[in-house]
């Protein structure tokens, strides 16, 4: 390899010709953890603090994470920088925890799981993300804390402090538990166990907890809810669990409102079995199968975001269950035909605000279908019985109106498909018959023509009611005049 020094941009090093490397990163973010090691370094200094960086192989490279350890206080800092597995990302944590008295974990761009996100969500109430911005030939790190809803600003490293609780970033308020080791969480299960909680707290802290992540839109396991509800919730069994979520859904709950239990989700994000028995509880429905179950959470949950979250909106409806645990079929209602009313003298005058336009010669037994239907009709009126040539040949009438509004991809399918139709009734002998199409050309002329011989009849009609008025109507015309002869006496 041979270095490259610049002095507008970030100084690297670049491989001889005809040499290879196994390196998957090299562009400009290639050297980050390299990067990130220089800014720690002159932070700790800067704040005296005796700390280290280490880089860190997680299986893809040296670059995968960076540690950052102050020895005296025994504080840890990992900045993540490879995508890591919920389960992997969980046992570091426990393993990383037993050994530092406060442990913060910042995350690069898609570095972190949802899974992940949502438990961090539920203990601190924010996450912790970094990037970098290159500055001339260096790149300096940034840092912020983000959460479901907003996020503090940019910040840079020497903005940030490292205080007895773990790492702090402006502008973010923590909600850190105390005691993040596994030390610290047996004591704490082994002082609820001395001292257990009444039911009726248990529920109340659960609904609050269940709330909670509605409002931050995150759809916790059972553990992450033990660990905000209480870690005396995490050792119950099955049936105790749907008992405490009943009483959660019967406590201060109308009858239109989302059921908080169909936010609880497994490992691999579908809804616990108990749910099921919960939703049968309250009076819902039991659900038939898994499938059933996780579309009916899924819309539950987003009902539970829209009333709890912030800002809020209108929920969507529930999804009823059938008798037999299947979801009933949602008919959409027509919508109301808006009306205008007219005040007058002597009362109200309701008049429609449209009237219906009156259906087309020939197409009175077709059904009004959307343009991208009407292929699919047409394809299965030549397989249907009875009258099939009559009902095709209206179904093409519809096709010719749609031509018009269908984008290209479509409308070449649906000429394709009028095509073979065409073919397929004049093939029938049983086809009504149609008259002769003729060209544009031939349809132009006969227009004139129509146009030209009924001008010329409304031109003789006028001539023929315009009569000449005779000056000597009703007069006795004069002997001699007019031709007229005089009447000859008889002898």
């Amino acid at each position: 390899m041979s270095d490259r020094l610049y002095r507008d941009k970030v100084c690297h090093f670049a491989h001889r010709p005809h040499t290879s490397c196994h390196r998957t990163a090299t562009g400009a973010a290639g050297a980050d953890h390299l990067f990130i090691k220089d800014d720690l370094a002159a932070w700790a200094g800067r704040n005296r603090l005796k700390g280290r960086a280490t880089s860190r192989d997680l299986g893809s490279g040296p670059g995968d994470a960076v540690d950052f350890r102050v020895g005296a206080a025994r504080q840890h800092v990992r900045f993540q920088f490879s995508r890591l597995a919920h389960p992997e990302w969980h046992l570091a944590r426990q393993r990383l925890s037993s050994e530092s008295a406060t442990l913060d974990w910042v995350f690069g761009p898609g570095t972190a799981q949802p899974e992940t996100m949502e438990e961090l969500y539920d203990e601190y109430g924010y996450l912790l993300r970094f990037r970098f911005e290159t500055h001339g030939a260096v790149r300096r790190i940034r840092l912020r804390a983000e959460d479901p809803r907003r996020s503090t600003d940019w910040a840079p490293l020497d903005a940030c402090a490292m205080t007895p609780a773990g790492l702090r970033v402006p502008g973010a308020e923590p909600r850190r538990r105390s005691g993040t080791g596994p030390a610290a969480e047996a004591g704490a299960r082994r002082g609820a166990a001395l001292v257990r909680r009444s039911r009726a707290e248990q529920v109340l802290a659960l609904k609050e907890a269940l709330v909670s992540a509605a409002r931050f839109r995150t759809r916790p396991t059972w553990e992450a809810l033990a660990r905000t509800a209480g870690s005396d919730l995490l050792g119950l069994s099955v049936p105790d669990r749907v008992g405490l979520l009943v009483a959660v859904e019967r406590i201060g709950g109308g009858e239109g409102d989302p059921l908080l239990s169909a936010l609880i989700r497994t490992g691999e994000g579908d809804p616990p079995p108990y749910a099921g028995d919960v939703v049968a509880a309250v009076g819902q429905g039991g659900p038939a199968t898994a499938a059933v179950l996780r579309r009916w959470c899924r819309r539950e949950a987003d009902r539970a975001f829209a009333v709890y979250g912030v800002p809020s909106r209108t929920a969507p409806p529930r999804l009823p269950l059938t008798v037999d645990g299947q979801l009933a079929a949602q008919q959409s209602a027509e919508p109301a035909q808006r009306q205008t009313i007219v005040h007058v003298k002597g009362g109200l005058v309701r008049q429609s605000a449209a009237r219906p336009k009156p259906e087309p010669k020939g197409l009175a037994g077709v059904p009004l279908l959307r343009d991208t239907e009407i292929r699919h009709a047409l394809r299965s009126a030549r397989q249907r019985r009875g009258p099939r040539p009559r009902y095709a040949a209206a179904l093409m009438a519809r096709a010719e109106e749609a031509l018009t509004r269908l984008p290209e991809p479509q409308r070449t399918e649906l000429v394709a498909e009028m095509a073979t139709t065409r073919r397929w009734l004049e093939s029938r002998p049983d086809t009504p018959a149609r008259k002769p199409r003729q060209s544009r050309r031939a349809r132009t002329a006969d227009a004139k023509k129509t146009a030209t011989a009924k001008q010329t009849t409304r031109a003789k009609k006028t001539q023929q009611g315009k009569k000449v008025k005779n000056p000597l109507q009703g007069a006795r015309p004069l002997p001699g005049v007019g031709g007229a002869q005089p009447k000859k006496r008889p002898k």
